[in-house]
């Protein structure tokens, strides 16, 4: 075979970038020397792991074989998820009637209908469920009605009742849902030659089970992660305790949007259970990368072939830090979900022409509800996700004009009607977002004064917020260092020494850059408006958040889809089998990493992990068994979701509680303190009080001569140290009676 400049270059750049990419040291990882060891050192050491090491890991040790006990989980699980189908076709229903009224041609416009094969419809009807799930949830929790009946079963029946009666009338299951081609005239060289010779078929998507697998059994498992322990699960046994949502002083965190959690919420109403509830929540939120991925597969067959989105959906469900932040309880694979389902569905609007001369503008209601979706996860969407997205809706329009949103009467000035027309769209497009996320800033706005609390503190002002913790937090959550050095490093990260990377996205992006030549004409716009919504997504990362890893996750969908092009750009023999090579090492290097940590006791009991040290404080274990009444203040600890006392405690940065009660106060009004909160016991962790004073700030005043002093005045009465650990509890001596 006679290799072309190009193919070599290819060659070259993929042999340097992988040996590049195994060469890399991982900070958390040291060989036996203490040196860092790198990403191959790492793979050969777990292949040569005794098999009795990897066994007592996801058995545990004695080996035990635990599954009856995650069958609640699956089962509910399973439930809300057919529920979040049901009613996500009955929006998509909606959104098809909606988008039929929405110009001067409704009566016969059959573009308003959305053309999606049966797999675009289970995704998108999927996540328009799940979020419409939430904001019920949190609609529910508002008017302070948290119970099985008015959460649960009431809008479930209701749901699937509907959902009987337009299937028994054909409505709900529309008789041709084919997928939208391209006419035989319209088809490229490049088209004919992909059809006859396919990279990847549909079998290798069995390469993606494993991945699914793991996050579906470590989802099951009790929560390891901090932010989870304070917020992301924390927050909702809260409200479920309460009975409703309210605002939380003691916790910033649990008053910004929380559209993930809220299943969580959902699940603890119709359990009547917060601790089973939250597993069910936490399968639920590593339920949307599976999501996700399946979007992805149907994107790629869709936009160019069955290759492109094999690759796809096998690059983004490989990547080990998805499978760790999706598993974990994290919520960016929620925020990734809806942020490429939304910017998919505009490419839909953007590329789908009907009869009338307009296109299916219930893709633009979709896009923009899934965008709101996304806002409603966490705050940074509106940055990452609304913004571009509202802007690609309004330059779109202006610079090719739609007839669906074009006013009956013409006037004399082309450039005010074009205008006229393109803010239409955008207010459709604004108008669904808000249906999807805008409860979340009603709620902050009655309860705090403030839409976006914590954030713009200049402009609202907000409930118990001030300006010292504005700059603290903003101190910690905004880029300090802007230099070229900065940029760099940061840069690098994203490309390749981000210590959970996968080997196959940025080879298979680059390609997709530089050999979008063999591409049709649609694909290769397509890879270019991909591209440049990263390019945006990065900046944004980079310019305006604490430029975290996982604050850039949400954007791998969309590199995966434009690497999943990018592995079509040639059909010759040996790029398909270097394609295939690249995604059978590929991935099971990935398998290896992202099987490793502690979140892998698959097969454990719950019950024994519920007690292990290595999965719960050995104090908050503790205080489960031998507090019977009263309250648990806790103090530098706010990680407190497993513990089951009634806990008083604060995050770093709200006002620290045990400052309030015993700052400026004698012995005698601490006491009364102590006995007016029903305090019978205090934690302090100082070791998340170092952690918080070299990070993020913590109360000066928190120091161990307060508690000794306390201790003197017999106040206190300090336990027996656990060995090695670097909290401590004391009991509060109460007046005798």
């Amino acid at each position: 075979m006679k290799l072309s400049a190009r193919t070599i270059l290819i060659i070259l750049f993929l042999v340097a970038y992988e040996a590049a990419f195994y060469a890399v040291p991982l900070p958390d990882v040291s060989d036996d020397s203490g040196r860092p060891l790198s990403r191959i050192g790492l793979l050969v050491r777990v292949l040569l792991w005794p098999k009795e090491l990897l066994l007592s890991n996801w058995f545990g040790d004695p080996p035990q074989f635990a599954f009856a006990d995650r069958l609640p989980i699956l089962i509910i699980a399973a439930v809300i998820l057919v529920w979040a189908w049901v009613l996500g076709r009955l929006m998509l229903r909606l959104a098809e009637t909606i988008g039929k009224t929405l110009g001067p041609q409704a009566a016969s416009n059959v573009a308003a209908i959305l053309p999606l094969s049966k797999l675009e419809v289970f995704v998108f009807a999927s996540a328009l469920g799940l979020n419409g799930i939430s904001t019920w949830t949190l609609l529910m929790g508002l008017c302070g009605r948290l119970e099985r009946l008015w959460t649960v079963f009431v809008p479930a029946a209701a749901t699937f009742a509907g959902g009987f009666i337009l299937w028994r009338r054909k409505r709900l299951f529309p008789a041709k849902q084919a997928l939208a081609v391209p006419s035989a005239k319209n088809k490229s060289i490049a088209d004919e030659r992909r059809s006859s010779a396919e990279s990847l078929s549909a079998g290798w998507l069995w390469l993606g089970v494993p991945f699914m697998a793991a996050m579906l059994f470590a989802g099951m498992l009790p929560p390891l992660d901090f932010d989870v322990r304070e917020y992301h699960l924390q927050a909702p046994k809260e409200f479920f305790q309460q009975g409703r949502i309210v605002f939380l002083p003691h916790n910033v965190y649990a008053n910004m949007p929380l559209g993930a959690e809220m299943l969580a919420l959902s699940a603890m109403s119709l359990t009547n259970d917060w601790w089973l509830g939250a597993l069910v929540g936490k399968t639920l939120i590593a339920a949307f990368t599976p999501l996700c991925a399946l979007g992805l597969l149907a994107a790629g067959r869709r936009l160019y072939s069955l290759t492109a989105g094999t690759t796809a959906a096998l690059l983004y469900v490989s990547v080990p830090w998805v499978v760790s932040i999706s598993s974990g309880g994290l919520i960016e694979g929620a925020t990734a979900c809806y942020l490429f389902l939304a910017a998919y569905a505009l490419l839909l609007w953007m590329g789908a022409n009907g009869a009338a001369g307009g296109r299916p503008q219930g893709f633009l209601l979709l896009s923009g509800y899934l965008a709101g979706a996304a806002v409603a996860t966490k705050y940074p969407a509106l940055l990452f996700v609304l913004t571009p997205l509202a802007g690609w809706v309004l330059l779109h329009q202006l610079l090719t004009g739609n007839k669906q949103f074009q006013p009956p009467r013409q006037d004399e000035y082309p450039i005010l009607k074009k205008f006229s027309t393109a803010l239409r769209a955008l207010a459709v497009f604004l108008v669904a977002a808000a249906l999807g996320c805008g409860l979340w800033f009603g709620k902050n706005w009655v309860q705090t004064g403030n839409p976006c609390y914590p954030l713009l503190y200049h402009i609202f002002d907000g409930k118990t917020w001030n300006a010292a913790k504005d700059r603290q937090w903003n101190q910690v959550h905004l880029p300090q260092d802007f230099s070229p050095a900065a940029f760099s490093r940061n840069m690098l990260s994203v490309a390749l020494t981000s210590p959970w990377h996968s080997p196959l996205i940025v080879p298979f992006l680059a390609i997709g850059l530089f050999c979008s030549a063999g591409l049709s004409r649609t694909a290769r716009a397509t890879v270019w408006r991909l591209l440049a919504y990263l390019a945006f997504g990065l900046a944004v990362w980079w310019l305006f958040t604490h430029r975290i890893d996982r604050f850039w996750m949400p954007l791998l969908p969309v590199a995966a889809l434009a690497g999943g092009l990018g592995a079509c750009w040639s059909n010759e023999r040996w790029w398909r089998w270097t394609v295939r090579t690249l995604i059978i090492l590929g991935l099971g290097a990935n398998f290896l990493v992202a099987s490793l940590g502690a979140a892998n006791a698959w097969f454990v009991p719950l019950e024994t992990l519920r007690h292990d040290p290595l999965w719960t404080d050995s104090w908050h274990d503790y205080l489960n068994e031998h507090v019977q009444e009263g309250r648990v203040l806790l103090v530098g600890d706010a990680a407190v979701f497993d513990l089951r006392p009634a806990v008083l405690y604060n995050t770093c940065f709200d006002d620290c509680i045990f400052e309030q009660l015993v700052k400026g106060k004698t012995m005698a009004e601490i006491q009364a303190a102590f006995i007016e909160r029903q305090i019978t016991f205090i934690y302090v962790h100082w070791g998340e009080i170092a952690r918080y004073q070299a990070t993020y700030g913590f109360s000066g005043f928190v120091q161990p001569e307060v508690f000794d002093r306390l201790v003197e005045a017999g106040l206190l009465e300090p336990l027996p140290p656990i060995q090695n650990h670097p909290g401590r509890l004391y009991r509060v001596l109460l007046p005798r009676k």
